[in-house]
């Protein structure tokens, strides 16, 4: 099958997925109209759907019981903020948007498994579809993992992408090796001592430690993480349990997270961003609490699969899109970690941006971020293309 031009085939049908889901956007691992939504979908194709964790959805496409198995995974959860996208289709949910593009990605995945089940008789093997909710709050491959997402069958690889509306449309960007960060998201509860503005003599000012712990914490990067090394210690929230200007705090929350690709980097900055919350809350007589909300670990892509994955990626797509020379790291995380540090796995990164030459201004995580639809037939023919090629090169 030409996946390709199938895929602008069924353009219409990809742009009412992608549109259906993100006017109803949900976040986190509760998804149910999402996940009713791409029930719906797989079943009209002839597809048997089993739920895999609270949202998450499973199915297999192909005849081939002895071939190999292929897991790919859509994350279908959008983010707790109010979109300002201006679109006629937007969120219909107020503070939830799909401004990371999963509604994209499911909407991709869904396209590839109806040209997969078009042309079932010609796949070596099966093909596994994981539509994963909670990427964003990072639990969600987690708990499809737990529920038996990698059992009955075991895929023997995996695949993943991503919508990047800060490259042009139809450029195609892939990983080698380390490719997401590790993320460790902290939730540090600082325990000071309420008192008046006027006398601060007779509290512990939780607000003044915060502050000094926020330097303390960017100088962990700054001064004791290796150099040639990449590390981001960020706090990103700070909420006071006071909203007067003349009441000390009891409380403060920070919120933040640490990032890196380096294993010994992260085991150490760990341990002593623990100190140094202890420590530095003593130095202004209150105490800190650290707890963290989530963890994952860092996007480690197998370097031949990824070779491998590159020249179906080629074959499919042909002169409507081009890979670029060099391989990616970002910094930002994917819960999608918990597969590949368990299964060799691709990952690429499909240009969604204004037109071929140029980005849009907004991006990713951004209220105004706006993808280029063109760019769903591409991500489907994409992932089918990969899908069939690799289970053909890895037949018994």
């Amino acid at each position: 099958m030409d996946y390709l031009k199938r895929a602008h085939e069924l353009n219409e049908t990809l742009l009412r997925d992608r549109r259906a889901l993100h006017s109803h956007p949900e976040t986190g691992c509760e998804v149910p109209q999402t996940s009713a939504y791409i029930r719906a979908q797989l079943e009209e194709m002839g597809l048997e759907v089993k739920a895999c964790g609270r949202c998450g959805l499973t199915a297999l496409i192909g005849k081939k019981e002895d071939g190999p198995v292929l897991l790919m995974r859509a994350d279908i959860d959008a983010l707790p903020m109010q979109e300002e996208s201006g679109l006629p289709f937007a969120s219909q949910t107020p503070g939830k948007a799909h401004c990371c593009g999963h509604d994209n990605h499911a909407a991709m995945l869904l396209g590839a498994a109806r040209m997969l089940k078009e042309n079932e008789d010609a796949l070596a093997g099966r093909v596994k579809l994981m539509f994963q909710p909670g990427e964003e709050t990072g639990d969600g491959c987690l708990e499809m993992i737990e529920a038996g997402v990698l059992e009955n069958p075991a895929p023997d690889a995996a695949m993943g992408l991503h919508v990047d509306a800060g490259a042009p449309l139809g450029q195609i960007a892939w990983g080698q090796g380390p490719t997401f960060c590790s993320n460790d998201i902290f939730i540090l509860t600082v325990q000071g001592q309420s008192c008046h503005g006027a006398r601060p003599h007779q509290g512990k000012d939780a607000l003044n430690c915060a502050a000094h712990l926020v330097l303390a914490l960017e100088t962990l990067i700054a001064r004791e993480a290796d150099p040639s090394q990449t590390d981001i210690l960020t706090v990103c929230s700070i909420e006071s349990s006071s909203k007067a200007f003349n009441i000390f705090p009891e409380n403060v929350v920070m919120k933040g997270s640490l990032r890196t690709y380096n294993n010994d980097q992260r085991d150490y900055l760990l341990a002593r961003l623990q100190e140094v919350c202890e420590y530095t809350a003593k130095t202004f007589g209150c105490q800190c609490q650290v707890e963290f909300e989530a963890s994952m670990n860092a996007v480690v892509l197998d370097e031949p699969m990824e070779e491998e994955i590159k020249s179906y990626l080629r074959e499919t797509l042909k002169d409507e899109a081009h890979l670029t020379e060099k391989p990616i790291r970002k910094m930002g995380s994917d819960d999608f970690a918990g597969v590949t540090c368990r299964l060799p796995s691709a990952y690429f990164f499909v240009g969604a941006g204004a037109d071929r030459e140029h980005p849009y201004p907004y991006i990713q995580h951004n209220s105004k971020v706006v993808f280029n639809e063109e760019c769903l037939p591409l991500g489907a023919a994409a992932l089918a293309g990969c899908a069939e090629g690799w289970l053909k090169n890895h037949a018994k």
